[in-house]
């Protein structure tokens, strides 16, 4: 039975493929389309250019269909540890193995979506190494300088011993059927625990790199090593760019690495892939081997996103003609210990210089660090975050000023946190960059309560700036404002 099903698979996949070089090859033969085979081709290594600058006014923003949101699943059955692609004005997404295939594959007409199943799998078989229903972490990168040859990176489990280990295999469509390379894995440190979690990058000078997370439990941390130009040879000693650091849980996995703001940016994952508690985290060098300087507070999280996604990690940055997305699973089922059902989510990324911002995670800004025009002040308040707050407005020129940095054009949600102990409401207006843009109701309060008020507002991509100003005599104290 497991032949047969081996060669449905395959079968099947060859269709695909057929299909998928047909309307590839059509998309060519009639000329470059935007975002064409020089985006996809940089996919996977976005260092090969800063990201792209900003649209000409008047460009239309990309629309996304109806139903979608940076914090519900694109593609809601098991797609985890994801990574997509562009080609020919398609998007293909793979994953982990599931219950269909052992490397799954979708397809969208955005980033956005709508996202759909390829019927198949991916990857035609194992290769004689790896045991079955144990394939993790697709990484799939583009033709390069006139080959037409696509490259996957995938673990495996050794079926010799417990460990797991990366291979490679090559294909003519990015649909496939990839077929692995003959012989032993391609990165396997037995004395390191085996390795996983494989991500390609290249260099701006053309230069190929694969990094990957050792798999001992005493030895986990994130290595960088060179590749032959063709991708499926290793071109150099591997070299330990990154370990677990304090505060973070667990161990680090799941790297992948841009280039931004003129700094290389490392992606990584921290935490049991089964647990609420995994998160997105990053850090920037100004060497592609280091030393990395991490950030103090994860990029995503389940508290970032108010418990609305669980455990999000394993990210993998998205760029096309329209800017920069991250791509990345959350759990959407809890089973028996550490089996749980992941899901693929995709948000645009925003960059302040090297410092990544994502749609959809709430961002809280401190409103004592505003600028304060002499008639507000900050106010020690023990139970207030950060004990402090701003406040009264005491006349009705009183304003502050709030940056807060927008990830991407649109529609956010302003949440502030205030005390209103006046005796009676309060209205203050809300504006955006100088103009007036809505008003936050202030209920009354009492004793230590706070509450928040919500206001929606336009921002553009970028930094931006919130005023806070009072109205017909309104007052209330601010120990803060959120931005989702």
């Amino acid at each position: 039975m497991e032949g047969a099903r081996a060669l449905a698979p395959l079968v099947t996949g060859v269709a695909i493929s057929a299909l998928v070089a047909l309307v590839v090859g059509l998309a060519v033969s009639l000329g470059p389309s935007p975002g064409g085979e020089e985006v996809a081709a940089a996919q996977n290594s976005p260092g090969a250019s800063e990201p792209p600058l900003p649209s000409p006014a008047g460009t239309p923003l990309p629309v996304d269909p109806p139903g979608y949101s940076p914090v519900e699943p694109v593609l809601e059955g098991s797609f985890a540890d994801p990574t997509v692609i562009k080609v020919a004005g398609t998007y293909f997404a793979y994953g982990t193995n599931n219950a269909d295939a052992i490397m799954p594959v979708a397809t969208a007409p955005s980033p956005t979506g709508p996202w759909r199943s390829a019927p198949g799998d991916g990857l035609a078989h194992l290769p004689a190494w790896a045991a079955q229903g144990w394939t993790w972490a697709p990484e799939v990168v583009p033709p390069r300088d006139g080959s037409r040859t696509y490259v996957l990176y995938f673990t495996a489990r050794r079926k010799d011993s417990d460990h797991q280990c990366i291979g490679a295999a090559t294909a003519s469509s990015p649909a496939g059927p990839f077929v692995p390379s003959a012989g032993e894995p391609l990165v396997c440190p037995l004395d390191l625990g085996g390795a996983i979690d494989a991500a390609s990058y290249i260099d701006t000078d053309g230069a190929r790199y694969l990094l990957y997370k050792t798999d001992g439990r005493e030895t986990a941390a994130i290595h960088l090593v060179s590749l032959n130009p063709d991708g499926l040879s290793l071109a150099g000693e591997p070299k330990r760019i990154m370990g677990r650091g304090a505060g973070e849980p667990v161990l680090v996995e799941a790297p992948d690495l841009v280039r931004r703001g003129g700094k290389y940016v490392l992606f990584y994952s921290s935490g049991w892939y089964f647990q609420p508690n995994y998160q997105t985290r990053y850090a920037v060098a100004s060497s592609i081997e280091g030393p990395y300087e991490k950030a103090t507070a994860p990029l995503q999280s389940t508290e970032a996103y108010r418990g609305g996604i669980e455990g999000p990690g394993s990210a993998d940055v998205l760029t096309d003609e329209t800017g920069d997305y991250l791509v990345f699973h959350g759990i959407l089922d809890y089973h028996d210990e550490s089996k749980v059902t992941r899901g693929m989510y995709i948000a645009r990324l925003g960059w302040d210089g090297a410092r990544p911002a994502v749609r959809g995670v709430t961002v809280r800004y401190e409103a004592e660090r505003a600028r304060l025009n002499g008639c507000v002040s900050a106010l020690g308040r023990e139970h207030a975050s950060g004990h402090a707050a701003i406040g009264p407005f005491a006349r009705d020129d009183c304003r502050v000023d709030v940056s807060v940095f927008a990830p991407a054009e649109g529609s956010y949600s302003v949440d502030a946190r205030y005390a209103n102990r006046s005796g009676q409401d309060s209205d203050l207006e809300l504006s955006v960059n100088g103009y007036a843009a809505a008003s936050l109701r202030l209920a009354t309060t009492t004793g230590a309560e706070w509450r928040s008020a919500t206001a929606k507002v336009q921002l553009a991509a970028g930094w931006n700036t919130l005023g806070l100003r009072r109205m017909d005599g309104g007052r209330g104290q601010f120990d803060y404002l959120e931005l989702r």
